[in-house]
């Protein structure tokens, strides 16, 4: 029988910016267990994180990893993967809580609204949303949630570089129903801004669609992240720092640049 305690996972790397604003909100409700899963950010992201849990590991990066990492430490009885650029409708412990009630549901997530008042991205939800209705296999940014037991039963997410929520998805609709709250759960607009709406957009579909097909997901990392992605990010997150912080950042990354040659073979790491 599922009570109501919800641990939430959130998985994070050098996200101070946006981790706050979700754990606050997160914070004000009862019966949430909150854990932050952190695959080695060098911006403040842990020391933010700590505010709000003491439930706060730092370890190796990889979304699948981080997910298994941080759902090893719940004692809920549902757990909630969450990004930490998200903001979950108020009224979604009521949601998850009720969803699951029945025996026949296994999981689900909630409706996606990329958080932007353009157009192009809000038919981007909308067909997101129509995909979810489709298939019952949501994405990692829609705030996936899932029976404790049946998480354990089917040992949590694989460790691959890609794709890991649709993998997840595909054996969850064998355990049972998959539920979408037509409630929405906003994701930033970042990931699509930065590189271009049509240029995501069409990536995204493409791997996804390749991935369906059998296509390795270790082969679909490497031609989705460019050589040394990882780094190029953490020296954007140096050049906002100032002063003392900016020199501190810049020794981290200069020990994190040579261990990564060295695991990585000059490769970026997964995740």
């Amino acid at each position: 029988m599922v009570r109501n305690k919800i641990s939430v996972i959130i998985i994070t790397l050098n996200e101070e910016r946006y981790v706050e604003r979700l754990l606050k909100q997160l914070s004000n409700e009862r019966d949430i267990e909150l854990i932050v899963s952190d695959g080695g950010s060098i911006d403040r992201t842990a020391r933010v994180a700590k505010r709000y849990t003491e439930k706060v590991i730092v370890g190796e990066r990889g979304r699948g990893v981080q997910l298994n990492v941080g759902a090893a430490l719940a004692t809920g009885d549902i757990l909630w993967f969450l990004h930490a650029d998200s903001i979950p409708p108020n009224n979604f412990k009521h949601h998850i809580v009720n969803s699951l009630r029945s025996p026949s549901v296994a999981g689900g997530a909630f409706k996606l609204e990329i958080d932007s008042n353009l157009s192009s991205l809000k038919t981007i939800s909308m067909v997101a949303g129509l995909r979810s209705t489709l298939t019952r296999i949501p994405f990692g940014d829609q705030g996936v949630f899932v029976k404790k037991e049946i998480y354990d039963r089917l040992n949590g997410f694989k460790d691959i570089p890609l794709m890991e929520d649709i993998e997840f998805g595909r054996r969850l609709k064998k355990e049972g129903r998959v539920v979408l709250i037509p409630s929405g759960i906003k994701t930033c607009s970042r990931k699509w801004e930065q590189d271009g709406i049509l240029k995501t957009t069409l990536r995204n579909w493409a791997y996804i669609t390749l991935f369906l097909m059998g296509y390795s997901p270790h082969k679909l990392y490497r031609r989705y992240y460019r050589r040394h992605l990882y780094l190029t990010m953490q020296r954007k997150t140096i050049r906002k720092r100032k002063g003392w912080n900016r020199i501190v950042l810049s020794w981290n990354w200069r020990n994190n640049h040579k261990k990564q040659e060295i695991l990585n073979d000059g490769e970026p790491p997964e995740g």
